[in-house]
């Protein structure tokens, strides 16, 4: 079976298994949850399995270990931020936190000069 066939029916799982949510728990936020949850495993999984055309994709080649503990850092102490001064939850900070930081860290590496982009 193709991978892009193998994609379509995780998908088509992840949005069963939302509907499923949906009608057992009669709440549309929670099968939202769930779909969201569920296609970033998905994604995470895919991106994990295939890692050399992941890294080709997105950019980002040789980060080194002190790229991902800086990383980890800055992440850390913008969670610590955001719940010390505006008191969001923990769950949220943490997952608010890594998506921007993501984002700045994928954004800074496409902006650097000497390295192809996509």
């Amino acid at each position: 079976m193709s991978p892009e066939r193998v994609m379509l029916w995780l998908l088509a799982g992840v949005t069963i298994a939302s509907f499923g949510t949906w009608f057992v728990q009669d709440s549309v936020l929670d099968a939202a949850i769930a779909f969201s949850i569920l296609s970033c495993v998905v994604a995470l999984i895919w991106g994990a399995t295939r890692y050399e055309k992941t890294l080709q994709l997105s950019g980002m080649k040789n980060g080194g270990v002190l790229n991902v503990l800086t990383f980890v850092a800055v992440t850390a102490g913008l969670t610590y931020w955001c719940i010390y001064f505006y008191d969001f939850p923990l769950v949220g900070s943490i997952l608010g936190s890594i998506g921007t930081n993501a984002y700045i860290w994928w954004t800074f590496g496409m902006l650097e000069p000497g390295t192809p982009s996509v």
